[in-house]
């Protein structure tokens, strides 16, 4: 095992009768990153996170934690703790029992009991609530005595199933901030698994993107937005408009294509997909289209299209324009930094795009 790695996963399969949740699960994570398994209901990121933490156990393959195989080593007795989606705080106790019930059989003297339960609701910002009642804490202190009732047991890696889900919008996002804040300053691995590809970008240092029991690509937020392996996880992080292109000519790591619509373009080849053809699939991001009444200048191809329809959300307006060669209307984002919507449905208008912006998703199904 790799001394830089706390936890290895090595052809991890699980099934329920003739179901397969998990299959071929490689993946080796890293000490004191933040980690995410995202991916759609279903596709077996939850039954992977459970078997890290040992409440299932893998039909094959190997589960490592800290250089030592899991195998047959019971969840109590693992160096990782688990945040429940649901929180499980228990309505009857207060504050400081509910972080200190994981102690009860530590064989701590109460004084080093009192310790490490301070320790733990300092870290998450909740100190001197100790004696405060469970059924008194909003929904945001009440994710922050999960956490610290997690942290009190001092694990060298903290699992979290889908720890904001219960949060409204607002408090969620404050809380993304927290989480990340608070897993850099004590160091220790955290592992999330979340369906909300945007939590998922704000928080981790790795993202894993699971399809149907199979993980498809780990990158970090950053390269799995700009070069996606497939279409599948195109769509899945981020919005993205598909266009079929056919490839004209290769010179080393680029490629000559003709794009529906745009034209002929030069872009650069994606090193993460795993298969080309003459046919090629192509992917622009909304945010990366120009959108004009005029045909915009500086562009390395422009088409005119028609806006079908269009979608105002407060810091940003959001396009449709149908274009020649699209199967659909392709989605333009704008910030809306005069609070105003410039093209109506039914406006001719132009689109222009960078030979940068177009990125390669491989062989065209």
């Amino acid at each position: 095992m790799n001394e830089d790695n706390i936890i290895e996963l090595k052809g991890v399969e699980k099934r329920f009768g003739s179901f397969v949740a998990v299959t071929g699960l490689d993946l080796a994570l890293r000490k004191g990153e933040f980690f995410s398994l995202l991916g759609p209901s279903g596709c077996g990121k939850t039954t992977a996170l459970r078997m890290i933490a040992g409440f299932q156990d893998p039909d094959e393959g190997a589960i490592l934690i800290d250089g030592q195989d899991m195998r047959g080593i019971p969840a109590n007795k693992r160096p990782t703790n688990m945040v429940f989606q649901s929180y499980a705080i228990f309505p009857h106790l207060n504050v400081g029992d509910n972080v200190a019930f994981g102690l009860k059989k530590s064989g701590l003297s109460k004084t080093e009991m009192a310790q490490r339960i301070d320790e733990a609701l300092q870290m998450v910002e909740l100190g001197g609530l100790q004696a405060r009642r469970a059924d008194e804490l909003s929904g945001g202190q009440r994710q922050r005595v999960a956490l610290a009732r997690a942290l009190v047991l001092r694990p060298k890696v903290l699992l979290l199933d889908e720890p904001l889900s219960a949060l409204d919008k607002k408090l969620r996002e404050a809380m993304q901030l927290e989480l990340r804040r608070l897993q850099q300053s004590i160091g220790i691995t955290f592992v999330m698994v979340t369906h909300d590809q945007y939590e998922a970008m704000t928080m981790s240092d790795r993202i894993g993107v699971m399809f149907k029991g199979r993980l498809v690509q780990v990158d970090s937020p950053s390269v799995l937005y700009a070069r996606p392996c497939n279409r599948e996880v195109a769509a899945f992080i981020g919005g993205m408009n598909f266009l079929p292109a056919t490839v004209t000519g290769e010179r080393g790591d680029r490629m000559e294509i003709d794009a529906a619509g745009f034209g002929r373009m030069q872009i650069a080849a994606n090193p993460n997909v795993r298969a080309h053809a003459r046919d090629l699939l192509v992917g622009i991001r909304p945010e990366q289209l120009e959108i004009k009444t005029t045909e915009p200048d500086g562009y390395d191809a422009t088409v005119q299209g028609s806006v079908t329809d269009v979608a105002f959300y407060g810091e940003t307006v959001h396009y449709y324009v149908r274009i020649d060669g699209a199967a659909e209307p392709l989605a333009v984002s704008v910030p809306n930094y005069f609070h105003t919507v410039d093209h109506q449905r039914g406006d001719a208008v132009w689109l222009g795009v960078q030979n940068a912006s177009v990125i390669d998703l491989g062989k065209r199904e």
